[in-house]
């Protein structure tokens, strides 16, 4: 695996989070997870879309009992990863696919195994190299379910150094985004960045 020029920790990632340090509320559980992905195949492909009520009375009948708060941080959330657009003509606000959006992405992915990881694995001869910190707690899960077959965790002092080589696809900027305070990308340099991007964005959702 080809070397990765490694970048330092920032210092507010070494370690625990600082006492009143904004945390983003994205996904941090497969149950979280698992919502979410139901949450996206209720989705109409086309205008004028589907309320935030009416999504919570679909979720509950597919066992996820949550509250129209809850689908709306969700909504927010998923729409700085996939092609969502709300329909802001009438209130209230409809939501649905773009009309860019996919086959696969609108009811053909398997969340089972972009939950072991299998998503991630490159197709031979593909990928990136991916390097980032994780916690603790991350390392220990990724060694109970690798993220690819040539993953590669180095213990620091404070967390653990990721390396792998991965697909560069949607599932993988799902699953970055979705380990919240608990991991930071550090190469290639053009995803880091993208990461931070994004959760700029969100941060400035939750401060308005």
């Amino acid at each position: 695996m080809a070397n990765c020029h490694a970048l330092p920790v920032p210092p507010s990632y070494a370690g625990k989070p600082r006492q009143g340090r904004f945390l983003l509320p994205f996904a941090t559980t497969r149950a979280t997870l698992s919502r979410q992905w139901a949450l996206l195949r209720q989705l109409p492909s086309r205008s004028p879309g589907i309320t935030s009520a009416e999504l919570v009375w679909r979720l509950r009948d597919v066992g996820f009992n949550v509250s129209k708060r809850t689908v709306e941080r969700d909504l927010n959330e998923l729409s700085l990863i996939f092609p969502l657009e709300r329909n802001d003509k009438s209130i209230p606000f409809g939501w649905h696919w773009s009309a860019n959006a996919g086959g696969e992405l609108r009811g053909n992915f398997d969340l089972q195994g972009y939950l072991r990881g299998d998503t991630l694995q490159p197709g031979q001869g593909e990928g990136i190299e991916l390097q980032a910190w994780i916690s603790d707690l991350l390392a220990r899960r990724l060694r109970e379910t690798p993220l690819t077959a040539d993953m590669q965790l180095t213990a620091l002092d404070q967390g653990h150094r990721l390396r792998a080589t991965v697909a560069d696809s949607w599932p993988l900027r799902w699953w970055l985004l979705s380990q919240g305070d608990g991991l930071v990308v550090e190469a290639p340099l053009a995803l880091r960045g993208e990461i931070a991007r994004t959760l700029a964005s969100a941060a400035a959702k939750y401060r308005d």
